[in-house]
């Protein structure tokens, strides 16, 4: 099997800290969760973004990375608001083997879940015969 490796860094608690004081402390959506499964034909995402149109969210596929984004300007509400979520811009990147198919990934959004379906190509067969002379 080949394995998919998530290319954003894990966020440390320092980093957590330090943007929390800069004003940028947002972690339901610094990076989507996101369920990765793998079978013989293709490889199977699905993140998580509630709050997001498909209009909002871009998928590009460049140099074997596979990067899922959002840009969203917050509105400013009324001060009294007490928020626990915020829909903020987000940025998730994956580094793709070489064996994908990049002309038949397909994409869908719904309930809040971006499925990403990423086939294989289809290996070449190596023949191997033996031939018998009449």
């Amino acid at each position: 099997m080949v394995r998919l490796v998530r290319f954003n860094e894990e966020p440390t608690f320092g980093n957590l800290f330090n943007r929390f004081f800069e004003g940028e402390f947002n972690p339901s959506n610094q990076y989507p969760a996101t369920n990765i499964k793998e079978t013989e034909e293709a490889f199977e995402l699905s993140l998580l973004i509630p709050g997001y149109s498909k209009e909002q969210v871009n998928i590009e596929l460049e140099e074997q990375v596979l990067t899922v984004s959002a840009e969203i300007e917050e509105k400013d509400e009324s001060p009294e608001w007490r928020k626990e979520y915020r829909l903020g811009s987000f940025s998730r990147s994956f580094r793709l083997p070489k064996s994908i198919d990049i002309d038949g990934i397909k994409a869908e959004q719904k309930d809040g879940i971006l499925r990403l379906e990423i086939p294989k190509k289809k290996e070449e067969q190596k023949l191997k015969k033996l031939i018998a002379i009449a």
